[in-house]
Formats: structure tokens, C-alpha cells, sequence
């Protein structure tokens, strides 16, 4: 009899286990301290998906490293200045998401360091910077600027971008910055200017082009600056000036068309350019200006034909720029000058802030 119950009791425990066991280990199984899902979403977020780095961090394992004012990671930052250390750093690098943290910049400069490299305009990164008053990208090797190169930045008045080695500028690739006041594009590779890269600048005040391998100046190229006040065009290779290249220009005020290939300058070529006050023109290879070169520069102050080929001077030549107070003949090849050639300008050299400077190996004689 207790072998019996013993038997019973055996028989029972196994059944208990039976069903007990398998309850206890599903439990196990969903023990978020033992189950394996459990310990991967233990895992810090950082080490899987990375938190943006804030722009000011001063990172210096960052691929773009900036220095931000203010100063204080509590308080937006204004103007931040960038270097990039990196040659391997494309459109979607994640270190362009740095950028998100300090979107209300007002004045952003990119120095691309030497062991660095750069060879596009960040468009995807600029448009989210809605506040951009001024942009400075330089030493990159960005060849071309695609349309519409920096989005819709409506705030935006300074652009420089000196340095970059750019050769060629797409239709559209300055439009629709309706506050924009100057472009800098110095030293640069510049071969060709459309009129269709600078549309809708209605505020453009200065154009600075000095430095580049521009060999002509397109009729109507700037026919939508008209607003402009300043053309620096200064060691280009240009070797024809005509009328329609300045068509639009009625309020320019200084054009620097120096260390050109300039050979002649035709008949009224600057009329368009009735609000000119200073041109400058020296050290090109001029031989002859027309008699009728300068009609129309009834505003223009100071005249600089400095270190050309002129052998003589047209009568009647400064008929047209009966303002000018400051003319510059220096190192020409002209022998002989006559009276009757400054004629229109004796008045104003009776004035004692007026300057003439002719000086030059060449001349011999001055005749009254």
C-alpha cells in the first residue's frame, strides 16, 4: 500500500513538471534581462544611429571643423567660420548635418584647408539656412556652378567665392536673390559669362570678375544688372570692348577693364555708361582711341590709359568727358601733344585738385 502511494505521488511531481518547465522557460524567454531583442535595444541609441554634432563643437574628428560667435552653446550661433581637413567629403556626408543645429547663421565662411578638398557648392546644406546674409566659399576645385547653385537664400548680400578654380557658370546659377549686393568671383578660371547666369539680382551692386580667362565681354551680358554700380574686370584676357557689352548699365559708377589685351577703342563705345565716374583702362595694348571713344561719359572723374601703345591723340578725343579731373597718360609711345587735345579739359586743370599725369620715353614735344 505505501509502495502504491508513493508510486502516485512519483506520478504526480512528473506531470506538475511537465507542465511547469515549459511555462518557466517561456518566462525566461521573455525576461527583457536574459531575452536577446531585450539586449540590443539595451544598446545606447548614439551606437547605432549618431546624434547630430552640434556645428560649434570644435570637433576636431569632424570632416568641417568651425568656430562659431557667440561663443556659448546656449545661445544660437550668428557667424561660424569652417575649415575642411577632408579630401572624402561628398553632397551627403552626414558631417553636413551638423549644419541643422545652428540654421539661423547670418555669415558662414568655408576655407578649404590643403589637405582638404571641395569640389561643389553644398546647395542641400545652404538652403536649409534660411537667415544667410553672407557666404564665403574659397580655395576649393569647384569647376562649374550648376543652376541655381544656392537655392532660394532671400536673405543673402555678400557672396564670395574667390579661388575656386571655377571655369565654367551655368544659366541661372546666380538668380532670384532679390537683396543679394555684391559677387566676388576673383581669381578664379572664368572662361565665359552668359547674361542668363545673373537674373533677378535687382539689388546687385558690385561685380568683381579681376583674375579670371574671360576673352570677351558678350553684348548684354550684364543687361540685367541694372542696378549695378561697380565692374572689376581687371588681368582678364579681353581684346574687344563694343557697345552692347555695357548695354544696361546705366548707373555703373567704376569699371576696371585693366591688364586686358584691349588693342582699340571705337566710337562711343561707354555710351551706355552715362553714370560712369572712374574707368580704368591702363596696361592693356591700346594703339589708337577714337576721337569719338568717349562720348557720352559726361559724369566720368577720373580716366587712367597708363601703360598702353598709344603713338598719338585724336583731336577732339576728350570732347566727351568734360568732368574729368584726373587723367593718366603715363608710359605711352606718344611723341607729340598738342593743346588743342586738352582743350575740353583746361577749365577743370585750372582747378588745383585736377591731375595730369603725362610722362613717357617717347614724347618729345608738347605743342601750344
Amino acid at each position: 500500500m505505501a509502495t502504491t502511494c508513493y508510486q502516485h505521488a512519483t506520478l504526480v511531481l512528473l506531470l506538475l513538471c511537465v507542465v511547469t518547465c515549459p511555462t518557466e522557460s517561456r518566462y525566461r524567454e521573455k525576461d527583457p534581462k536574459k531575452s536577446k531583442s531585450a539586449q540590443l535595444s539595451q544598446v545606447p541609441i548614439s551606437e547605432t544611429v549618431p546624434s547630430l554634432l552640434n556645428l560649434c563643437s570644435g570637433d576636431r574628428e569632424m570632416k568641417i571643423v568651425c568656430h562659431c560667435s557667440p561663443d556659448d552653446p546656449h545661445v544660437k550661433a550668428q557667424k561660424a567660420n569652417c575649415w575642411i581637413f577632408s579630401k572624402d567629403l561628398s553632397r551627403k556626408d552626414p558631417n553636413w548635418l551638423a549644419f541643422q543645429t545652428q540654421t539661423t547663421v547670418e555669415q558662414l565662411k568655408i576655407t578649404v584647408q590643403k589637405i582638404g578638398n571641395l569640389t561643389y557648392i553644398p546647395s542641400d546644406v545652404l538652403i536649409t539656412l534660411k537667415y544667410l546674409k553672407q557666404l564665403t566659399i574659397e580655395y576649393g576645385m569647384i569647376t562649374n556652378l550648376s543652376e541655381y547653385a544656392f537655392g532660394n537664400l532671400t536673405e543673402l548680400r555678400n557672396l564670395t567665392l574667390h579661388k575656386n578654380q571655377i571655369r565654367l557658370i551655368h544659366p541661372f546659377a546666380f538668380a532670384n536673390h532679390p537683396f543679394l549686393e555684391e559677387i566676388n568671383l576673383e581669381r578664379n578660371e572664368i572662361v565665359d559669362l552668359d547674361k542668363t547666369a545673373l537674373v533677378n539680382l535687382p539689388q546687385l551692386k558690385k561685380l568683381n570678375l579681376d583674375f579670371n580667362n574671360l576673352t570677351i565681354l558678350h553684348a548684354d551680358a550684364f543687361v540685367f544688372l541694372i542696378n549695378l554700380e561697380e565692374l572689376n574686370v581687371e588681368s582678364n584676357q579681353v581684346s574687344l570692348l563694343t557697345r552692347e557689352s555695357f548695354k544696361g548699365l546705366g548707373n555703373l559708377r567704376f569699371l576696371k577693364l585693366s591688364a586686358n589685351n584691349i588693342g582699340y577703342i571705337g566710337d562711343t563705345v561707354f555710351a551706355e555708361l552715362w553714370s560712369l565716374q572712374e574707368l580704368y583702362l591702363d596696361s592693356n595694348h591700346i594703339e589708337k582711341v577714337s576721337a569719338r571713344a568717349f562720348d557720352g561719359l559726361n559724369n566720368l572723374r577720373t580716366l587712367n590709359l597708363e601703360n598702353n601703345r598709344l603713338t598719338r591723340l585724336e583731336r577732339g578725343i576728350f570732347t566727351g568727358v568734360p568732368a574729368v579731373l584726373t587723367l593718366n597718360l603715363n608710359s605711352n609711345q606718344l611723341e607729340t601733344i598738342t593743346y588743342y587735345n586738352f582743350l575740353p579739359l583746361m577749365d577743370n586743370f585750372v582747378n588745383s585738385s585736377a591731375v595730369l599725369y603725362v610722362r613717357g620715353e617717347f614724347m618729345k614735344r608738347m605743342i601750344y
